[in-house]
């Protein structure tokens, strides 16, 4: 049962990032980590994610680009 609430979640987060007009394997997070540089309020984010789990944005980067090179990028 809690695989399936984590699961719901994530896939919530995936829904709401694509709100703002990322690719469906994005989530908030990764997003967060790859616009940090050109953004104020994701870098202010980043920085609040980093304090409560280091490297949380870059792990999230990670899978996104991993998720995207299994797919070509497209959802399947």
């Amino acid at each position: 049962m809690k695989k399936r609430i984590l699961n719901f979640f994530y896939n919530e987060d995936r829904a709401v990032a694509s709100l703002d007009g990322a690719p469906p394997q994005e989530t908030i997070s990764s997003e967060i980590g790859r616009h940090r540089f050109n953004n104020s309020i994701a870098n202010l984010a980043y920085k609040i994610l980093d304090k409560i789990q280091p490297g949380h944005c870059e792990v999230a980067v990670k899978h996104a680009d991993a998720l995207d090179a299994a797919d070509n990028g497209f959802e399947q």
